[in-house]
């Protein structure tokens, strides 16, 4: 069995995803960022190391939210380890060549791309509580 992690940053009501690069698995699909675990790894310790190498930040917080148990289609069964990031160091970018592109999206719009890697993303991005953006009061 494979076992593999991804996480949901989370910033200002949105969520963070990635557009997998045309050489990757999923090519060409919005994901959550993460990878493999490495032999000994902890799922966190995978999770903190994959967005160190992908987003080029230190997740300092998170949450487990959910595992799927799933078919790969290289990899055959695979487990994902699910993770809500709710602190980090450093300002995420890509940093190496797994996606071609990271957008911030509402819950809403991220459940209505048709291009999800996994339709069992939307029932996980549908009950997230993101935070509503803080704005400007006078007091």
């Amino acid at each position: 069995m494979i076992e593999v992690v991804g996480g949901i940053l989370i910033k200002d009501g949105r969520l963070l995803l990635g557009l997998r690069a045309p050489h990757k698995s999923y090519p060409g699909c919005w994901d959550l960022i993460g990878g493999h675990l490495e032999a000994g790894e902890s799922p966190w310790d995978a999770l903190c190391r994959e967005f160190t190498e992908e987003l080029g930040i230190a997740v300092t917080a998170g949450t487990p939210l959910e595992t799927f148990h799933f078919e790969s289609p290289e990899e055959g069964p695979s487990v994902l380890h699910v993770f809500c990031v709710e602190a980090w160091d450093g300002e995420p970018r890509i940093a190496d060549d797994e996606h071609l592109e990271l957008r911030w999206f509402t819950s809403e719009a991220a459940q209505a791309l048709s291009n999800l890697s996994s339709p069992a993303y939307r029932p996980l991005f549908a009950g997230l509580r993101l935070p509503r953006p803080d704005t400007a009061r006078d007091i």
